[in-house]
């Protein structure tokens, strides 16, 4: 990554595409002619500053829209006049990746932000100033007295320097909270709060560590954070985004490496090398699936390009988690600012060489992109004996003429194939002599210069590695077993500084080096080197103990202590807290958050592993996909339930309550999460389907734990959420608020709302999945639901007749004359509400009549529906979102009334001929957003006496609803999305 890169931002997720993908596609296509040497068009593309210029015609980018930006017209070819670059076309996937730039927003490094960073190299040497650079350095930890605190001491060393101090301790119930969220990413219960306030114990707080860190949800809670430093998702990405299968295996296994304390240097060295290790398993096989999560083009223009984008993506990751190196820089030239050469980049490549390129197939011998749930020995075995049974039988079935026979033997050769056993994601090689590795010129596998061989970082090491000589059968190199030794030693200078950072930064909210990926001279020097040695140090001495490291830190009054601010002279001689002379407050991640809810509520499922769930997407979110609901599964209540890491996780389907609180970059390695404070965050937390539903349950819980009595209600909810009682003034504002809203539901008990919830197409696998309650969303008792009319399928989606879409019918019996009256009310996303009379379903397509309100056309319109569906009669009218409007329809024989918005006439009246009156249901279309009908009575005659008020049956009371709306925005309280 450059430096204009890292002085912005290093772990912006734009900004590293930018770095690491564009610019050099740039470099190599398009510097020639718009570069420092020449610029065609008066268009220069070789800085920030000069590609937001643009050329003599204008701009070449609209941030966010590829298909109307020049460069994107020029590269894919759409103008006959503007063809770029004009000698030969970018492949498609060069193209994919300038699109999906402009789409992310065309992120650039900002050229004001490069003071104080140090000049890029002109010509690759690296100097004894290089190999002095500290985190090149051998760890050197300072000498702490014994019985002595190391973390409080090397920090109150340097606060006592500045004639400052520690924050006195957090309180008990601030203490319990900040540990539950840090080690297991839950909140106490009341129960458990109360129990630690109690407890008398002098290692009350000691033992209360050792609990959590024995939970299951502990390795959840930690495994998430790994998770993000490996780019986890379970799917390729690129436009079919199809399942990457078994990648839940890499996951699981990471998490029970949390849970069962595995020493770190050992989980490196499965992730590299799982299956090289001497005593390899199954486990082990599927750890190095983390070599197999990145972006996957399963239709790439330049295979060879492809294998070898791949091959970077392990490389640079791997730099980027074990390492804090951005290795990945000097893919195409010597790095600019860190020691590293275009050749290190290629030795270290090397090592990786002999891995085979990845298929999307499964469960096949053949795939390379998995392997079977053995030991590899296991798995030699088996392939051996695959071979000496299955030839005699193909040999056999070559000879056979009879078709019964024929059958027999294909089905028994596929039976041995098969194995019968589970697969999993996982690495393997083609032998044991990788194909050789050269220097790429400027990264381009058309383009190879000098040959190299497997070494180490030549800043780091200044021996050559020992490579082992593999049998002529063996069925891998063994070089990346040497790589995971050199990386996962103890001498190594930089792989426990930078796990125990990455740690530290999980505990405070900022590491001791705050660029957690990038421990290079652009990256940030540690505020506390002498601590980050020590913890460094003690990490490999306690035996690369995770949770032991998690002791040392978590009993240090350094992070027991308060976050409170209101020490002036601290606050005024390090605002940002870098000398640590308070705990930092914190907002939860996205998962967190939504783990937190569930918790609340008394809903949480702690059902661990597997494939996971498929959150519930709602029509608008569906409708962003090129193939809406493709390979996207419908998943229980109870599945949903489960925690967020186990949220199936597809690269281009972002789940919108968690994008929206800032979730992980799927692509690149994140290190730290960004924290933004955004309108939609509070939108979302108010209006989300999941928060509503959560809401409703947390008023059940707290009905059922607190009893009739409102002001314990309150309390109870209190404690739940926030973990302490609610003050009398926040008992006030509570009951003050259910009161209003007891008024304002009382008014609106008559309300049927309904909501369309799937986009205007949809993949027929997903169509299948859904019940037609699920197209259109409503009263359940009394109503039965039809999905409308959608056309056959085309290349496998199914688009609906948007004029006769999802609609639902009453069952409170037929009518042939009578008449109806509502008051309607439409969303402001509504695009059109009927009212639908004498109706009836065939295969989910309504035949009857209906009086529409067209928002676009501001019209009402009567429609007759039947194979097919005419329009009988138009009328103007004005439709405002939000304001209930009469209706009135009354419908005796061949004759049609209808009066709108309390007009004393009828402003539609026909006589319809063609028909005979027939008996049908009353019922209700919308499409684009929710329509809701008010205080509606129908009459089967035209009796007064016969007038039937239609109201919800299932309809929550007044009062629970009320105090729905009450645990709905105690949801909403900072408190339950931060920790202090």
């Amino acid at each position: 990554m450059t430096w204009l890169a890292q002085a912005l931002e290093p772990t912006d997720p734009g900004v590293q595409f930018f770095e690491r993908t564009i610019r050099p596609l740039l470099a190599d296509q398009c510097y020639s002619c718009h570069g420092p040497e020449k610029q065609k068009g008066h268009l220069r593309l070789d800085s920030p500053a000069a590609i937001q210029a643009g050329g003599e015609n204008g701009a070449i980018l609209i941030p966010g829209k590829p298909d109307e930006s020049r460069l994107l017209i020029a590269v894919r070819y759409g103008n006959p006049d503007l063809q770029m670059p004009p000698k030969q076309r970018l492949t498609s996937r060069q193209v994919s990746d300038l699109a999906e730039w402009v789409k992310r927003g065309a992120p650039l490094p900002d050229d004001s932000a490069t003071a104080g960073v140090p000049p890029p190299r002109k010509q690759f040497q690296i100097t004894e100033k290089d190999r002095q650079h500290w985190a090149f350095l051998p760890l050197n930890p300072p000498v702490v007295p014994p019985a002595t605190n190391a973390i409080d001491a090397l920090v109150g060393a340097e606060l006592k320097a500045r004639g400052l101090d520690f924050n006195p301790e957090a309180t008990p119930r601030e203490l319990v909270r900040r540990v539950y969220f840090d080690l297991i990413g839950l909140p106490p219960t009341p129960e458990e709060i109360e129990a630690y306030e109690q407890n008398p114990a002098p290692d009350r707080y000691e033992r209360l560590v050792d609990r959590l860190l024995a939970r299951p949800q502990y390795g959840e809670r930690w495994g998430r954070h790994w998770l993000d430093v490996v780019r986890f998702a379970q799917s390729n990405g690129y436009e079919r985004d199809g399942e990457k299968y078994y990648a839940w295996r890499y996951r699981d296994y990471v998490i029970n490496a949390f849970n069962t304390d595995k020493p770190y240097d050992r989980f490196i060295q499965e992730q590299l090398a799982g299956d090289e290790l001497p005593d390899a398993t199954a486990e082990t096989v599927t750890a190095t699936g983390f070599q197999r999560l990145g972006v996957f083009d399963d239709e790439p223009d330049d295979k060879v390009m492809a294998g070898f984008d791949a091959l970077d993506d392990v490389l640079s990751t791997s730099s980027t988690a074990f390492l804090g190196l951005t290795l990945g820089c000097a893919r195409c030239h010597d790095h600019k600012f860190d020691p590293i050469s275009q050749a290190d980049y290629y030795s270290m490549l090397s090592f990786f060489r002999g891995v085979r390129p990845f298929e999307s197939a499964r469960s096949s011998p053949e795939s390379p992109g998995f392997a079977p749930l053995l030991a590899p020995a296991e798995f030699r075995a088996w392939q051996q004996r695959v071979q000496t049974e299955v030839k005699p039988l193909e040999a056999t079935l070559a000879a056979t003429k009879d078709d019964a026979e024929k059958k027999r033997l294909t089905g028994e050769i596929q039976r041995l194939k098969a194995g019968g056993f589970d697969w999993t994601l996982a690495v393997r090689e083609g032998g044991p002599k990788p194909p050789p590795t050269h220097v790429l010129v400027r990264g381009n596998a058309s383009s190879p210069g000098a040959a190299v061989e497997p070494a180490f970082l030549s800043v780091l090491s200044s021996t050559s590695p020992t490579l082992p000589e593999p049998a002529a059968d063996a069925p891998s190199s063994g070089r990346r077993l040497a790589l995971a030794g050199w990386i996962a030693s103890p001498k190594n200078p930089l792989t426990a500084r930078v796990f125990v950072n990455r740690v530290w930064h999980h505990h405070f909210g900022r590491g001791l080096v705050k660029t957690t990926t990038d421990f290079g001279r652009v990256g940030s020097p540690p505020t506390h080197p002498q601590l980050l040695d020590w913890l460094a140090t003690e990490f490999i001495e306690r035996g690369w103990s995770v949770k032991e490291l998690h002791r040392l830190i978590l009993r240090s009054h350094t992070y027991r202590q308060s976050s409170r601010t209101d020490n002036a002279r601290a606050l005024a001689a390090d605002p940002d807290n870098r000398l640590l002379w308070r705990q930092n407050l914190r907002r939860l991640e996205a998962e967190i958050i939504r783990d937190s809810v569930l918790s609340i509520a008394g809903d949480l499922n702690y059902t661990m592993g597997g494939r996971g769930f498929f959150p519930h997407l709602s029509g608008e979110v569906l409708a962003g996909q090129s193939r809406p609901g493709l390979d996207w599964d419908v998943s229980s209540d109870a599945e949903r339930s489960r925690r967020s890491v186990y949220t199936y996780v597809r690269r281009t389907m972002a789940i919108p309550l968690l994008e929206s609180f800032d979730y992980s970059n799927t692509t690149s390695p994140v290190g730290e999460r960004g924290t933004t404070t955004v309108a939609p965050q509070a939108l979302m937390l108010l209006n989300d389907d999941f928060l509503h539903r959560q809401a409703a349950a947390l008023a059940a819980r707290v009905i059922r734990e607190a009893g009739d009595d409102p002001a314990a209600q309150v309390r109870r909810a209190y404690r739940l959420a926030v973990g302490r009682s609610p003050t009398s003034k926040e008992v006030s504002v509570a009951n003050q608020l259910r009161e209003r809203q007891i008024t304002a539901f009382s008014a609106l008990s008559s309300r049927l709302t309904f909501r369309p919830d799937v986009a205007n197409a949809l993949s027929s696998g997903y169509f299948n999945l859904l019940q037609p309650n699920q197209f259109l969303c409503g009263p359940q008792s009394g109503w039965e639901y039809h999905r409308g009319f959608w056309a056959p399928e085309y290349e496998g989606i199914r688009v609906v007749e948007k004029n006769r879409s999802p609609f639902a019918l009453w069952r409170g019996g037929q009518i042939t004359n009578g008449a109806i009256a509502a008051r309607l009310l439409l969303s402001g996303s509504c695009e059109y509400a009927g009212v639908l009379f004498r109706s009836r379903s065939e295969n989910d397509t309504d035949f009857g009549y209906e009086v529409r309100g067209d928002v676009r056309e501001q019209q009402l319109r009567l429609i007759r529906h039947g194979k097919t569906s005419v329009t009988l009669a138009t009328a103007p009218a004005q439709l405002i979102a939000g304001r209930p409007t009469p209706i009135r329809v009354e419908f005796d024989g061949s004759t049609i009334r209808v009066w709108w918005d309390g007009a004393p006439e009828p402003v539609l009246q026909i006589e319809d001929r063609e028909r005979t009156a027939t008996g049908g249901q009353l019922g209700l279309r919308t499409w684009g957003g929710s329509a809701s009908l008010d205080d509606l009575t129908v009459q089967n005659s035209f009796a007064a006496a016969d007038r039937l008020r239609v109201t919800p049956d299932d309809a929550t009371p007044p009062g629970l609803r009320a105090l729905q709306s009450l645990c709905l925005l105690i949801l909403n309280l900072n408190e339950v999305v931060y920790v202090d």
